[in-house]
């Protein structure tokens, strides 16, 4: 049974090693451009990521091999109409050797499992159209697609 191959993990304080995990290992939770290498946080912002309650972040963890199989991450965004507290999904990723083993799933279970433990029943994501492997994990939990008039804006400041 795959949910018995993985262990759903809230990040959480001591935890910072896993943010720098993922970082080395990025193009593995996307499309293996090693090109598109992030630098990890610097200790004292991973120190605050962990430690937020309002951000959202779980791992899955391969119990054979005690490797990280994926991982999703959001938060907790306060709006001004529906409901105050909407979770917002910002980031899924699933490792190369992982891929079409239910991770994914799992990992969607776990991200709303922990919404519920927040009281919140909402939430949102938006995806590139192009990256059919996020948009294929989001569909298959049951996300209603928009209408496809969306645009994602990235913003400097």
């Amino acid at each position: 049974m795959v949910s018995d191959q993985y262990r759903m993990h809230r990040v959480r304080t001591g935890d910072e090693w896993v943010l720098a995990t993922l970082a080395r290992g990025n193009a593995r939770f996307g499309d293996g451009d090693e090109s598109d290498w992030q630098p990890p946080l610097g200790t004292d912002e991973a120190s605050q990521f962990v430690a937020d309650p309002n951000t959202v972040c779980i791992v899955a963890i391969d119990m054979a091999t005690n490797h990280i199989a994926g991982f999703v991450y959001g938060g907790v965004l306060n709006r001004r109409h529906t409901k105050l507290r909407h979770l917002c999904l910002y980031e899924i990723g699933v490792d190369l050797d992982h891929r079409r083993t239910g991770v994914g799933q799992l990992l969607m279970e776990a991200f709303a499992a922990e919404a519920r433990k927040l009281g919140i029943d909402r939430g949102f994501v938006i995806a590139n159209q192009g990256d059919r492997v996020t948009s294929s994990i989001i569909e298959q939990y049951g996300a209603m697609k928009g209408d496809g008039r969306d645009v994602l804006y990235g913003l400097s400041f």
